[in-house]
């Protein structure tokens, strides 16, 4: 098979590229094109150049993306992707390093296997080569690329599994660290808001000349731009493509035994009670017994969400009524899965298993089933109508770029088609620009051009051509144009370390937990008090996240204690009192212990290969080259 798909590395894909580059050659000059390719880092003599970088951080975008939905915009802006690109990279290289010193090896034939298991590549349960080309094609890679790719990956996997292999949890360390976790604190507090020294502060003109001059950067406006661009949208350009009968049954017998196919599946609930390993006969009794009045209420119309809130022993799902979600056959343990699938909808019974007895009540029972030709039809015709618009799109697009690159202008260029141009505001990354700021990749390479470039963005089927119109670079504005701004820093700053200063005194009074209370009514604070919470979560309810109040009340030697330090956030200052402290009972770490202890192993297997890698990293020569790094940022 590998063989096979090298033979198709100079496919059309492939000149088609040649082609687009000489047309770049032709247009910026041959020398100017690479006379500026400079490694970003180099690992032990190799280089990481900027296409790689620009690669890998699309990939972490996607993942991102696909991770955390309508959320990833928000966890986008808290990461830096180049930096995080380049420190993949440097590690692969370096994995592949120790590999081969170790000797690890994937061979042609693994390899294959792998690929050929691969579900996107299979029709008919059996691996497709004409599927595999299509849908690496679809996806903007070559065979050679992606084999290369998926064999870094198969080493890295190896290598990982070694690793891992050498982690051993005992049941000791591991209740201490659910002890660490799950530890209860109670605490009471008073809060000093800088906005209460606001209204007294009243900076000079000189101050505020003083913070000025000492804090410029915090005031630098970012680089912006303003670009046109043409995005060829396959639905768009398709839209009164309708295809024609015998394509839409070709299609359909095609996939019609995988993506029309679907197995049978059910929705159901479950109350476990769980019996541990090794229990006695009395004790599987008392907890049949339990499970048989947990069934008795259900099945009197109990609310079976509540009932599994008050009575499960399965942490993972108690929360949410005990919802399994929806699952097909081969995904639960024999008995439980032979049950559920035995119920009807509605139904509630009692299933016993290896872990205990479960209270299951089946929501829905969907039978095994192929849709139909009608059924499929319009899905079909969805599909077939974005993969035409897509070729349309990556035709047109190539065509148009040529044109733009000739002197052709853009928005003509668009109307021709029946394309509306779009020409943004002047942005920088991260703010509003009509719905493009979500696109990275558009706005990356739109921040990589120079004004009156032309460029064409691939994004995978819909691709973009752009024209970059104005460039504005990072600038800190003189004071005279942000005074204000400045101002209301220096009052913020000073009002700050008003607060601080006047806890500090405070804290000073406070000699023991006795002196808390008097404290606070001598300075008219009101103390506020905070429920029992779980430490791990590092939030203090009322404050939110506060890792260094958890992390400082563990650490009180005697309780009820006060922290020894003003605790500081949001410009706010704190003092604490600890009025209580209390770890996890047995019963808790019974119910818990399996799940967490597999937890904990992964965590500390994950802990194991950090390690790793950074000894990898203290051994080897790593160069970044910081400047170009930091330039390519406002890409990401």
């Amino acid at each position: 098979m590998l063989e096979g798909i090298r033979r198709y590395q100079y496919s059309w894909q492939v000149k088609a590229t040649f082609t687009f580059l000489a047309l770049i050659m032709a247009f910026w000059g041959f020398g100017g094109l690479f006379s500026t390719v400079h490694p970003i880092a180099t690992v032990n003599g190799r280089q990481i150049l900027g296409d790689q970088v620009d690669r890998e951080a699309t990939q972490l975008r996607e993942t991102v993306q696909q991770m955390y939905g309508a959320n990833a915009q928000a966890v986008l802006k808290s990461v830096n992707l180049r930096q995080e690109a380049v420190e993949r990279l440097i590690e692969g290289q370096l994995i592949g390093e120790e590999a081969h010193h170790l000797g690890i090896n994937i061979s042609d034939a693994a390899l294959q296997d792998k690929i050929s298991k691969e579900q996107v590549f299979q029709r008919d349960g059996q691996f497709d080569f004409d599927t595999y080309q299509e849908v690496l094609r679809d996806n903007n890679l070559l065979p050679a690329e992606y084999e290369n790719d998926e064999r870094d990956r198969m080493i890295a996997d190896t290598l990982r599994n070694m690793i891992d292999s050498g982690v051993i949890v005992s049941d000791d360390e591991a209740r201490h660290a659910y002890n660490l976790a799950n530890e209860k604190i109670g605490l009471r507090y008073v809060e000093l808001s800088y906005g209460d020294f606001v209204a007294k502060i009243t900076p000079t003109e000189s101050q505020i000349a003083d913070y000025y001059k000492q804090n410029a950067e915090q005031f630098r406006e970012p680089e912006r731009i303003k670009f046109t661009y043409v995005h060829y949208d396959p639905l768009v350009l398709a839209a009164k493509y309708t295809p024609p009968d015998s394509e839409i049954t070709e299609y359909y017998n095609r996939y019609a035994d995988t993506r029309f196919k679907h197995p049978e599946q059910v929705h159901a609930q479950h109350i476990l009670i769980m019996v541990e390993e090794g229990a006695t006969d009395k004790e599987k009794a008392a907890a049949k017994a339990k499970a048989l009045i947990v069934l008795k209420q259900a099945q009197a119309g109990g609310d079976f969400a509540k009932l599994a809130a008050k009575y499960s022993d399965d942490p993972s799902n108690k929360q949410q009524g005990g919802d399994l979600g929806t699952f097909g056959r081969g995904q639960m343990i024999k008995p439980f899965e032979d049950a559920a699938f035995a119920m009807k909808p509605g139904q509630i019974a009692m299933v016993e298993t290896i872990y205990g007895f479960h209270v299951v009540k089946v929501d829905e029972h969907t039978p095994a089933h192929t849709d139909t030709l009608a059924e499929a039809k319009p899905k079909i015709i969805e599909e077939l109508r974005t993969a035409a618009g897509a070729k349309l799109g990556r035709e047109a697009a190539q065509e148009d770029l040529t044109a733009a690159i000739g002197g052709s202008s853009l928005e003509d260029l668009a109307k021709k088609r029946g394309i509306d141009p779009v020409e943004t505001p002047l942005v920088a990354q991260g703010e509003p620009a009509g719905g493009i700021e979500q696109d990275r990749e558009l706005m990356a390479a739109a921040f990589k051009l120079d004004a009156g470039q032309v460029a064409l963005v691939p994004e995978k089927g819909s691709p973009y051509v752009i024209k970059l119109l104005v460039r504005v670079p990072s600038r800190i504005p003189p004071l005279k144009e942000i005074e204000a701004q400045v101002r209301d820093a220096v009052i913020r700053s000073m009002a700050v370390a008003d607060a601080s200063e006047r806890a500090q005194k405070i804290l000073a009074t406070v000699k023991d937990p006795m002196d808390f209370d008097k404290a606070a009514i001598s300075n008219n604070l009101d103390i506020k008090n905070v429920d029992p919470f779980t430490r791990a979560d590092r939030k203090v309810p009322g404050i939110g996240e506060f890792p260094e109040v958890t992390d400082a009340a563990a650490a009180v030697p005697v309780i009820p204690g006060v922290i020894d330090r003003v605790m500081e956030s949001g410009g706010n200052s704190y003092l604490f009192e600890v009025i209580s402290r209390t770890e996890p009972t047995d019963d808790e770490w019974k119910s818990a212990q399996k799940s967490f202890m597999q937890d904990y192993l992964d965590q500390r297997r994950a802990q194991a290969w950090t390690r790793f890698l950074d000894q990898l990293k203290d051994q080897a020569k790593i160069q970044i080259d910081t400047d170009q790094l930091a330039a390519g940022e406002s890409s990401t």
